[in-house]
């Protein structure tokens, strides 16, 4: 029995289904991992590269130093924006897209109270409230299955988790109730926490079938693709399939910063960032096989969130105009409600099924996000411009989830260990570099520029390529998941100091993204184990199969922004 199984079979043991189906290892990286403020229209012309630039109030995002460079006395700042783009899927060769309307947006408002030595002395202060990252993903993608297979069904998948649970709860008192066909087709299985989500919808709807101990998909066909009559009937695999994915959602960030002037050289920071996090995300797909036979699963899931975290940030200036800072953000520790629905439909051998998971499946949990540290530098050209460079290093390989403090297991990660162990194996750090450029053409006007370059957060090789190789956890019915590549943008701006007080920012971002979906995971079916001998699976005479699902999704997500900045100083 392998790592996996044994962690599985021990946490059946001891935990309520709804925690079995309702997170996993995919959810905590995709809530996790939008973060990339667009901030002020200036912050955003220089592609966040404000790590040592400083003074403006959205650069405590890469360093709270920065706000005790601000000179001035008081500040507000209003910055909108508007933005489109389009999300491209190729799959199997079949090309599909989607472009998303123009949408109005908030990007952030803040006040500023600036260092003066003079009046106020060394401290100074701010206060926030910005957009910090959006869900806004629309996705249809189509494709026409090879007749030569290398694939497997979705049905193959739910007859595999089905041939796995069984496996891992062998010598249960009760496991061939559990696991008959009978019993997983009544409302009873829902409250069962040896019994997989999956296997339910796949058993209610027809997808899947039992032959003895072991289930199968149960889309069977007298001849093969071409016509020629099988020797006898034979499984089939579906000649279309389409997967249609819509998330929405967003992160509000509230900041609360102090900024401390040691001398003319020496500056540090501090920010106590609070976050509201608000997730949905609709799915539809479908699987279509000959003879009218189909598959389809549709899913519903909503996640609301509240977390905060702290920031520390230096800058020093070490020459004339050359300035360089370090920080350090503490993990988001997020505090998660989450409900979802899932639904099953299939027509398989002239019979139709359905099912649907509960009404509510209502669940909570925490999730600590990645540690952030950054350094940074810029180099400020007298009164005609500056340079700057920011580097970020983003921990997304030890996110964390465990149990709320309402549940028996309070802050222990029972019932996650899997998930935890495969976010440190799957995934790994991102770095990401910024550089921007801003020029003054006179004392009232400059011209900005930025480039961000993100690397892929994926670090198992397994889950590499168009093909997965090894399993990533999903939840529940929630089978399809996304894994992001690299990612780069380019922007431009400018600024007008309008009058001594009055100040206008504008600018455009551009933002290329790659991704990888996966419409189900990979998984190895123990379901040869179920009849074998002991002896024989200790000699290794018996393997699992390899169910291999189908090629990923090789998406192109686009977007453009513009954004304009309003900013009063009195």
């Amino acid at each position: 029995m392998t790592y996996t199984h044994k962690i599985l079979g021990m946490v059946a043991l001891s935990l309520l289904p709804f925690s079995l189906s309702a997170q996993s290892e995919t959810e905590a990286f995709r809530l996790a991992s939008p973060y990339e403020p667009a901030g002020s229209a200036r912050f955003a012309a220089l592609s966040g590269a404000m790590g040592a630039v400083g003074s403006d109030v959205s650069s405590l995002v890469r360093n709270p130093a920065g706000i005790s460079l601000y000179r001035g006395a008081n500040r507000l700042s209003l910055t909108l924006g508007a933005g489109f783009g389009s999300d491209r899927g190729s799959w199997y060769g079949t090309t599909t897209g989607t472009d998303l309307g123009t949408k109005f947006l908030f990007e952030e408002f803040y006040y500023q109270a600036g260092t003066n030595r003079a009046t106020r002395g060394p401290l100074s202060f701010a206060f926030a409230v910005r957009n910090a990252g959006r869900f806004d993903r629309e996705l249809n993608a189509e494709a026409l299955l090879p007749k030569e297979g290398g694939f497997t069904s979705l049905a193959d998948y739910a007859a595999g988790r089905t041939n796995n649970a069984r496996y891992d709860n062998a010598g249960l008192q009760g496991v061939d109730r559990y696991f008959s066909l009978g019993y997983l087709q009544s409302t009873d299985a829902f409250s069962n926490a040896y019994v997989p989500w999956m296997s339910i919808l796949g058993a209610s709807s027809g997808w899947i079938n039992q032959s003895g101990k072991r289930f199968h998909s149960n889309y069977i066909f007298n001849t093969d693709p071409n016509g020629n009559p099988y020797p006898q009937p034979s499984i089939g695999l579906p000649d279309k399939a389409n997967l249609q994915l819509r998330e929405k959602g967003s992160i509000t960030d509230y900041d609360i910063a102090l900024g401390y002037e040691a001398n003319d050289a020496l500056h540090f920071g501090t920010v106590l960032t609070l976050s509201s996090l608000d997730y949905e995300l609709s799915s539809y797909y479908k699987e279509t096989f000959r003879e009218n036979s189909s598959l389809t699963l549709l899913n519903r899931k909503s996640v609301s969130g509240f977390g905060a975290r702290l920031g520390l940030g230096m800058i020093y200036e070490v020459a004339e105009g050359l300035r360089l800072g370090a920080s350090l953000y503490t993990p988001n520790f997020y505090s998660m409600k989450m409900d979802f629905q899932g639904e099953g439909h299939g027509v398989a051998q002239g019979k139709i099924g359905s099912a649907g998971t509960p009404k509510s499946a209502a669940n909570a949990y925490n999730l600590r996000g990645p540690w952030r540290f950054g350094l940074s530098g810029a180099y400020v050209i007298g009164h005609h411009g500056i340079l700057s460079a920011d580097y970020e290093y983003s921990t997304l390989g030890h996110l964390r989830l465990t149990n709320a403090s309402t549940d028996d297991y309070e802050q222990s990660d029972a019932g996650f260990e899997e998930d935890n162990a495969r976010l440190k194996t799957n995934y790994q750090g991102v770095h990401t570099l910024r550089l921007g450029l801003e020029a003054m053409l006179t004392p009232r006007i400059a011209l900005r520029g930025g480039y961000r370059y993100s690397s892929s957060p994926v670090k198992n090789p397994l889950l590499k390529g168009d093909q997965a190789r090894t399993e990533a956890l999903v939840s529940g019915p929630m089978v399809h998941y996304t894994l992001p590549d690299v990612q780069n943008s380019f922007s431009f701006g400018t600024g007008f100091r309008l009058t001594p007080s009055l100040s206008l920012d504008l600018a455009y971002i551009y933002t290329e993204a790659k991704a990888r979906t996966f419409a189900f995971p990979y998984l190895n079916d123990y379901g040869t184990y179920l009849e074998a001998s002991n002896a024989d699976i200790q000699a290794g005479k018996v393997r699992p199969d390899a169910l291999d699902g189908l090629k990923a999704i090789n998406e192109t997500n686009t977007r453009h922004k513009a954004v304009a900045t309003l900013s009063f100083r009195f």
